[in-house]
């Protein structure tokens, strides 16, 4: 009589502790799918790093030689072009290496075409003009002491001379979800981000992430490529607009200057 009384009680304790159990299991199992899909996930961004850095070291080598003989074909005379340089040296770096502080790109490496063009764009107010454009209205007024197409050669000749010391600050993002983000900026600047002169898309890999990101948050906003007669820079703005928050251009910059083997 007393066992019958209890039985009820005992069957509702042994059903709870089946479902703890069972709950238990489940739990196991998620935590043991969860375990690997992350280390499915850290074996797929190491196999990206390798891959952009095994592409970089190889490209590295090309565009030392591509570089070099830009630099031989120059018609700037690089010693004229190293006094001029002498005012940029203070926010430029003296190797041209760019200042965080500053918010300064590195030049050093950079193609001769591109800072040529970059400078005439100054020049003639089609970049640094906007008055949000911190950075691009400090450069502006000093382009404008280069005020000879030769002072201009003389200098892109002097920067193509130099080599930075150490390699450009890398990102912190997501590499391997940069390189997804990457798949829209090949066309023109190339799969290892060496640039691309026939596509107007310069260099990459080898310049500072967080100048890199500014850049693209510029073209995003519109302090970039707004001037009617800037054509890259027009067509670089729905590029940027496609990565939709921050983080998308800092994993995209991290997964460029993987690139980059200096």
């Amino acid at each position: 009589m007393s066992f019958a009384k209890w039985t009820p009680v005992l069957l509702i304790l042994l059903c709870n502790l089946g479902v703890v159990a069972a709950a238990h299991t489940h739990s196991n199992s998620a935590r043991a799918n969860l375990a690997e899909r992350i280390a499915a996930r850290d074996v797929a961004r190491e196999a990206a790093l390798v891959e952009a850095r095994a592409l970089g070291m190889a490209r590295y080598q090309e565009h030392l030689i591509e570089l070099r003989a830009a630099m031989a074909a120059l018609p700037g005379d690089p010693k004229r072009g190293r006094m001029t340089f002498m005012t940029c040296m203070s926010c430029h770096g003296v190797r041209g290496g760019g200042m965080r502080a500053f918010q300064t790109p590195r030049l050093s490496g950079q193609a001769p075409w591109y800072i040529k063009r970059q400078l005439q764009k100054f020049q003639a107010g089609v970049r640094g003009a906007h008055k949000k454009d911190v950075q691009g209205n400090q450069m502006a007024p000093m382009v404008k002491l280069l005020s000879t197409e030769k002072k201009i050669d003389d200098v892109v000749a002097f920067i193509a001379s130099l080599e930075p010391k150490k390699p450009a600050d890398g990102g912190k993002g997501d590499a391997l979800k940069g390189q997804s983000h990457y798949v829209v900026c090949k066309t023109c600047h190339g799969d290892d981000a060496g640039g691309i002169e026939q596509q107007n898309g310069p260099w990459m890999a080898g310049q500072h992430a967080w100048y890199l990101a500014k850049q693209l948050r510029n073209f995003r906003s519109g302090l970039r490529g707004y001037h009617a007669t800037d054509v890259e820079g027009k067509l670089m703005v729905p590029q940027a607009q496609l990565l939709e928050d921050d983080q998308a251009i800092i994993d995209v910059v991290t997964y460029i200057t993987s690139l980059d083997k200096k």
